[in-house]
């Protein structure tokens, strides 16, 4: 038996040397070009992209801070303009009460006819104003109010408060009174004034509805923006919220909200915080100013809406930069082309060669080293090929002469025993198609093609009396034949490319459940190959004649593995070989008595 090359099957030289060639291959750490680019991205563009990262860095910055100026400025408008129309409401009132001090009254200081002040104050109601009550130095009381009107206590309180000023002399503005409702806040602002000079001629006092005073700010179109006001205690009077977001969640958790009550209601400040509503986060950005009367004036904007227009700068920065880099690129690349290619087509051709290719040559066209390196090449390429050709050529005579050998001391074994001649090449085939059916891989379809054709080898060591006895082995006889699996394996291990087909030989008598022999292996303890050809060997002793049973059909058979699995045999090996059977991938032969030969 040759030993150069024992182990490899016909066909797969060219197969090997081409999957050795791309193994030992080194892997391409980078290309030229990639080099050309890098180097122009560092000279060319690391300086510019470093630049410009600044100049967007400051952009941003300044756009930012203009955002929050912006926001803050409008915060402070609007707090103007609460202030203005206090301050009109104020000079309105006064306007009032100065007629009214004008007015004829008794002797005592009151009006002289009710009934006609009343109309008086009637005359006065509209806009903003929804109750006049005009108190006497003596303590008497004239009101009028819009039809419908509920006045919450908080209100008359107010202007109890009020009135107690006035006639003191001193013009008082309440802090904003809240009615009840679901809708949108609506407040109203207690207004006194004194009547005649230090309030000697009694107290005027008004209710404003602060929505007349806040329609301005509402129809003012900041689009975006959820504007509120909030008093010195922090309690919605008025809002702006055309998205719904101070319904959404507690106003008084918000940042900007909590500075404001820090700061007792003095502060105009500009602040981002994050909201959580319906499980995500938004982030805001918040300014806040305060009127006069120290209420809180807000401006706020979600944190991507404010600064859109920073974004929209970043993004266009980054398009132009990408421009810029894309066309550097672009050249750079074309430069390393010229180059590059003529490696390519070398590398290219040093691949093509190592997969087997031994035709394929390389075309460069270049007259410097690299056309040079290339016909270098060519050169060598067809000297390897003829090479690997005589290679090729030999190896295929010695895979012959193998598997030839392997197939001649088969036979050998076979005719020791009329009994079972041709035996081990049917083991074969049904072992090799049994291989493929499990779908197993090219070496592991080898190990059962061999083993399965020498896996009575070592009945070379059994006496012939045994193997010839044409009856039933006695218990003496039958533990010298078990010992024919090791003596093939001993035979065998002397040989060193055979000793993956060892274990198929050695434990095709295994068991499933651990009751075979030699070793009492159990289940996926034994080898793969061990269990097919098992199972091969199985079904040609039973679809066989022999001088201790009729061979059976082979339906028959195989339901008898099937019966044996998971006893004696693997069950997914049964499994496929009915599989196989039940496709038509082998026939029924026909019997052969072997005491007719």
């Amino acid at each position: 038996m040759p030993t150069n090359a024992p182990s490899r099957p016909a066909g797969a030289t060219a197969e090997s040397s081409s999957k050795a060639g791309a193994a030992a291959r080194p892997p391409m750490g980078g290309r030229i070009v990639y080099t050309f680019l890098l180097v122009m991205l560092v000279v060319g563009l690391l300086p510019l992209a470093v630049v410009a990262r600044k100049l967007i860095t400051i952009s941003r910055e300044s756009l930012v801070t203009s955002q929050q100026e912006v926001q803050l400025q409008m915060a402070s408008a609007i707090a103007r303009q609460v202030d203005a129309s206090i301050d009109g409401a104020r000079a309105e009132m006064a306007r009032l009460a100065e007629g009214i001090a004008a007015l004829p009254r008794g002797p005592d200081g009151s009006p002289p006819v009710a009934g006609g002040w009343r109309k008086l104050l009637d005359g006065y109601l509209g806009g903003s104003l929804v109750l006049l009550r005009f108190t006497t130095g003596s303590g008497g009381a004239i009101e009028s109010h819009q039809q419908g009107l509920a006045i919450p206590q908080e209100a008359m309180d107010a202007i109890t408060h009020g009135t107690g000023a006035a006639l003191g002399g001193r013009a008082e503005v309440s802090d904003p009174v809240t009615l009840p409702g679901n809708g949108a806040p609506h407040a109203l602002l207690a207004v006194t004034v004194p009547v005649g000079a230090g309030g000697s001629g009694g107290a005027l006092s008004g209710l404003v509805d602060f929505g007349v005073l806040w329609a301005p700010v509402a129809s003012a179109g900041h689009a975006g923006y959820t504007i509120y006001a909030l008093d010195r205690e922090a309690r919605l009077f008025a809002d702006l919220d055309e998205g719904g977001i101070l319904a959404r969640g507690d106003y008084k958790s918000f940042g900007v909200v909590q500075e404001f009550s820090r700061s007792g209601g003095r502060s105009a400040i500009t602040t981002e915080f994050t909201m959580v509503s319906g499980g995500h986060r938004v982030e805001y950005l918040a300014s806040v100013d305060t009127t006069n009367a120290g209420w809180g004036i807000f401006v706020q904007l979600e944190k991507r809406e404010a600064y859109a227009a920073v974004d929209q700068m970043v993004r266009t920065a980054l398009v132009w930069a990408g421009l810029a880099v894309g066309l550097a690129l672009v050249l750079s690349y074309l430069l390393a082309s010229t180059v590059t290619r003529p490696i390519q087509a070398l590398a290219a051709g040093t691949e093509a060669f190592a997969r087997g290719q031994l035709e394929h040559r390389v075309q460069v066209r270049s007259r410097n080293e690299l056309g040079a390196l290339a016909a270098t090449f060519n050169t060598m390429a067809r000297q390897m090929q003829d090479y690997i050709q005589r290679l090729k050529a030999a190896a295929q005579v010695n895979s012959e002469l193998f598997m030839g050998t392997i197939k001649a001391l088969a036979d050998a074994i076979d005719e020791k025993d009329p009994y079972t001649r041709g035996h081990s090449e049917r083991v074969n085939g049904y072992a090799v198609l049994l291989a493929k059916q499990m779908g197993l891989g090219k070496k592991e379809i080898r190990e059962v093609h061999i083993s399965s054709l020498f896996h009575d080898i070592g009945k070379i060591g059994i006496e012939d009396k045994i193997l010839r006895k044409p009856a039933m082995l006695t218990d003496q006889e039958y533990t010298v034949m078990k010992q024919h699996p090791e003596k093939g394996a001993q035979i065998l291990s002397k040989i060193k490319a055979m000793r993956d087909i060892i274990p198929g030989i050695r434990f095709h008598h295994e068991r499933w459940d651990g009751s075979g022999y030699p070793l009492g292996m159990k289940g996926e303890q034994i080898p793969i190959s061990a269990r097919i050809v098992a199972v091969a060997d199985a079904f040609d002793a039973m679809t066989t004649n022999r001088p201790y049973q009729k061979a059976m059909a082979f339906d028959t058979a195989i339901a008898r593995l099937l019966d044996l699995s998971e006893k004696v045999y693997d069950k997914k090996v049964v499994l496929a070989f009915q599989e196989a059977y039940r496709a038509g991938s082998f026939k029924q032969p026909p019997v052969v008595d072997v005491e007719e030969q």
